[in-house]
């Protein structure tokens, strides 16, 4: 390459009034992308097809396919002439001052910016501080609600779960509790009935109980005053107009009461039974 750049005027020229740059690099291109099988042959093939077409209408691209040619846009109008160094197709020095000028500019800035911002100091830093401090605060609430919403929102979701459930318990204790009181007054109503009924059954068998002792006395007083024979006709008499209770029909209590006051009549009635007769022998 050096050579080349270093050549003479004439040889350049040659290069140049012939294409030979761009003659290198389409079949160079060329090769390089179709990458054929025999190279010797592709290449005899292309320069036929560039001497037909003619030199001033060869292009880079001239000798690769078309469903293989790349979407790529050239910097330059060839390659080839760059490499050689001829110079049409080296920068030229406008191009040059343009790009230095806009390299030292953007170069400055940077420079002059940072200057700025590391010499100058800063006015109003704790105005600057307190509004950072501010802003972190209101950040840092702002957390906090979001956890705690979150937080808020799980619990709401379990409890909307489980209210059906409370709801059908709950149900379920007031109709037991409903049941339990309906119970505890049926229960107090049917004592107070019991109750009730005992008593009458009870005041009934006591004044039938006194009739009949009323009676007896009456009867063994008119007894031992006339003091007759014929006890069993008496016994008999008595025993029929004494009235008829039936005592099934009292409550356990009663009749227990009943056996006993029975018991105690009956063994009245013998004692003075006995003292009659005694007194009839003599």
């Amino acid at each position: 390459m050096a050579s080349l750049r270093s050549a003479s005027p004439r040889l350049r020229n040659y290069f140049k009034e012939n294409y030979i740059p761009q003659v290198c690099e389409a079949l160079l291109c060329g090769l390089l992308i179709t990458c054929p099988e025999d190279p010797l042959k592709y290449l005899q093939k292309m320069i036929i097809t560039i001497m037909e077409n003619g030199l001033e209408s060869l292009l880079w691209d001239m000798c690769i396919d078309p469903s293989m040619r790349p979407k790529i846009r050239r910097l330059s109008e060839t390659y080839m002439e760059q490499l050689f160094g001829l110079d049409d197709q080296l920068m030229s020095p406008e191009l040059m001052i343009k790009a230095c000028t806009f390299y030292t500019g953007h170069l400055v800035k940077t420079h002059f910016c940072t200057w700025r911002d590391i010499a100058i100091p800063l006015i109003n830093e704790d105005e600057l501080l307190a509004e950072k401090m501010e802003k972190a605060m209101e950040y840092d609430n702002f957390r906090l609600q979001k956890y705690i919403f979150r937080l808020w929102h799980s619990y709401t979701e379990g409890q909307k779960k489980q209210l059906p459930d409370i709801l059908l318990r709950m149900q379920k204790m007031c109709r037991r509790y409903k049941l339990i009181a309906i119970l505890t007054k049926w229960r107090d109503k049917a004592r107070h009935k019991y109750k009730k009924r005992e008593d009458e059954l009870m005041l009934k068998h006591e004044l039938q109980l006194l009739k009949w002792r009323n009676k007896l006395k009456l009867k063994v007083v008119a007894k031992e005053e006339s003091i007759f024979p014929e006890q069993s006709a008496s016994e008999t008499s008595l025993a029929g107009e004494i009235p008829e209770c039936d005592i099934s029909l009292l409550p356990e209590r009663v009749i227990s009461r009943v056996r006993m006051n029975s018991c105690i009549v009956t063994s009245h009635f013998h004692s003075v039974y006995l003292k009659s007769g005694f007194i009839n022998l003599r």
